[in-house]
């Protein structure tokens, strides 16, 4: 039930503040847009939901704890599960190192920079949820930061040897 919650508030947010605007725009904006919206979405509901509310449950002064910034820590002590966890991070990344260059228009330097940026906003998000008190394994490792940056240089990499024939393909529309 809280997933539905979430979901539906994401549409809210969506209706309300991109639809009429995108719709307005060549069809082609607005398809890519929806799509990374939708996949925004998606890496939401893999990494932050269902959304914590913030204090409810009092806070965890414990939380620093959780942090890991040794990179491939997981990997070196060989946790169970630890080498599916760092190609599931690289594979979730991929779609938005492919997406945004679209969307913006931009090289490998900024794509990549942004696809840091924004699993460093997940990251500090699953932080704050800890800090939080919410009851989740999700925290703050600097491998998904590395990992997740990766999958969006790979994803570039994808949009630069596809881009000729998708836009071939968009042209001839």
């Amino acid at each position: 039930m809280p997933y539905l919650i979430d979901y539906a508030i994401l549409a809210f947010i969506y209706f309300s503040f991109f639809y009429k605007k995108w719709y307005k725009a060549p069809k082609k904006v607005f398809i890519i847009n929806t799509l990374m919206y939708i996949y925004i979405a998606m890496v939401l509901g893999v990494t932050l939901m269902p959304f914590p509310v913030p204090f409810l449950s009092g806070t965890n002064n414990l939380f620093l704890k959780t942090v890991n910034l040794i990179p491939f820590r997981d990997l070196r002590l060989n946790y169970h599960g630890s080498v599916r966890e760092v190609i599931l991070n690289i594979i979730m990344m991929m779609p938005f190192g492919f997406m945004y260059p679209f969307i913006k228009k931009s090289g490998i330097l900024k794509t990549v920079a942004v696809s840091f940026l924004f699993s460093l906003a997940i990251e500090s998000a699953q932080l704050l949820s800890a800090y939080c008190g919410v009851l989740s394994s999700r925290t703050f490792d600097v491998t998904d930061l590395i990992t997740n940056t990766f999958g969006g240089f790979l994803g570039y990499l994808f949009f630069m040897f596809l881009e000729p024939t998708i836009l071939r393909i968009l042209n001839e529309e």
